[in-house]
């Protein structure tokens, strides 16, 4: 009885912390370019019992669960859909690959290309942090120059100059990738640094979060109904063994 216990508490415990990412996915469902997260779940090792009596060898029973845990969550990084703009500084990345943003905190990756232009007609973020070129250097504009982009990310001006080109760059593994607030991810240690990309500049969109949010409602009903039955669970086991202290330890 006491197993149960355990093993309903283990459950809602992994439930508990699905229902934060679920919360956390569709509150970001209209964030631009917003990778979801999702979870992996395993389960305790089984125990083996066995019934033990007086003068007589044990005898297997059976195996019984001790409960489960999430092993990790991760990053889907899937493609979001593209919304048009006609903005001439808004960037969408077609394939795998990340725009380069210089931080205080140092370099950090982003697909998020809503972008504008600072007091120093630099290439920024909106939240202020400088866009970085092919070659690690702050991408400069011209002030009052129309501009267009192609899907090498090279900027050419109305003027018939030609600019810097956007730096896009890639991971072997999205998992040596740490997502960070304002839509940044940080490379781990461990990562063996950005590779060249494949993937295209596209001028004038936006990549849409790839967060489903029918998908992410029937996940969360479905995970608040799990919590709920183990709740039952725990509320039956709990009284059954009131009645046991209280009742059958009396008698």
């Amino acid at each position: 009885m006491i197993k149960g216990l355990y093993t309903a508490a283990s459950s809602m415990g992994v439930l508990e912390k699905k229902s934060n990412i679920r919360a956390n996915n569709l509150a970001n469902a209209n964030t631009t370019a917003f990778k979801k997260s999702d979870t992996i779940t395993s389960s305790f090792p089984e125990m083996l019992l066995q019934r033990i009596e007086a003068d007589k060898p044990s005898q297997e029973i059976g195996e019984i669960s001790t409960g489960a845990f999430m092993e990790r969550s991760f990053k889907d990084m899937r493609q979001g859909d593209f919304q048009k703009t006609n903005a001439k500084l808004d960037f969408a990345i077609q394939g795998q690959g990340f725009f380069t943003i210089e931080t205080e905190a140092g370099n950090r990756y982003s697909r998020d290309g809503n972008f504008t232009i600072n007091n120093n007609s630099e290439l920024v973020t909106q939240s202020g942090n400088p866009v970085l070129d092919q070659n690690g250097e702050r991408i400069q504009l011209i002030s009052g120059e129309d501009l267009n982009v192609d899907q090498n990310g090279v900027i050419y001006f109305n003027n018939g100059l030609e600019g810097s080109q956007i730096a896009v760059v890639n991971f072997e593994n999205s998992e040596e990738l740490i997502q960070q607030g304002d839509n940044l991810y940080q490379a781990v240690e461990e990562s063996n640094g950005p590779i060249e990309s494949e993937a295209a500049v596209v001028q004038g969109y936006l990549e849409t979060s790839n967060v489903k949010i029918v998908e992410e409602m029937v996940k969360m009903i479905k995970t608040t109904r799990h919590y709920e039955s183990n709740q039952k669970v725990i509320t039956s086991l709990d009284e059954s063994l009131s009645k046991v202290i209280n009742e059958v330890g009396k008698a």
